[in-house]
């Protein structure tokens, strides 16, 4: 009766060790979708920059507990820029560019064995560039303006996980920017109101 009991102890042991690994690790995914840009007063006018393109994000991270998390991502949110021209023969064209390293916790609500839902509160240190390009038959000129700081990130969505190892995630994510725009002459500097949306569906792999 000994030997019986001693597989099942150890079986039950070897059980729940494959149980808690399931529920923590390291973990790696990749994600694309579309990246909202949206900027007030750009370049010190009452023009509103509002445009799409599509981003995508690497990220990874370490599962402590099933319903904590800490993970870091690059976001790339695309090129977006707009575009306007007259029958005269000008022609104007804006872009601006975000990009971002995320730190975040996440924090999840396990529902059932495969799905759960997930926020993930953080900081985002981004970078972005804004270009104009102008011309008409009289003048033509370029201005590109970089900038970077830091700013709170939020994100929230939901996982399946189809096996122990392989899961996917549908989410939303948005951080606030604060891009600088220096005139010409340095007269000046103006701060602008920007933020940044990405809605994405990644793949996730566990270790």
């Amino acid at each position: 009766m000994r030997l019986p009991l001693a597989l099942v102890i150890t079986g039950t042991l070897l059980a729940a060790s494959q149980a808690n690994a399931a529920d923590s690790g390291a973990f790696f995914g990749v994600g694309a979708g579309d990246m909202n840009t949206h900027v007030n007063d750009v370049y010190g006018s009452n023009y509103t920059f509002d445009e799409g393109d599509v981003g995508f994000k690497l990220f990874g991270g370490y599962k402590f507990f099933p319903w904590l998390s800490v993970e870091g991502a690059y976001i790339d949110g695309g090129s977006p820029e707009v575009k306007d021209s007259d029958g005269a023969g000008a022609s104007a064209k804006l872009g601006i560019e975000l990009q971002a390293l995320v730190a975040a916790a996440v924090l999840t609500l396990p529902i059932g064995d495969r799905f759960g839902l997930f926020i993930k509160p953080g900081f985002a240190y981004w970078g972005a560039k804004t270009s104009l390009e102008y011309s008409d038959p009289y003048i033509s000129f370029k201005e590109h303006q970089d900038d970077n700081g830091g700013a709170f990130f939020v994100g929230g969505g939901g996982e399946f996980n189809f096996t122990e190892h392989f899961g996917a995630r549908l989410e939303y994510e948005w951080f606030k920017a604060t891009p600088e725009y220096d005139d010409y002459y340095d007269e000046f500097v103006t701060e602008y109101d920007a933020s940044a949306g990405f809605f994405s569906a990644s793949f996730v792999y566990t270790f």
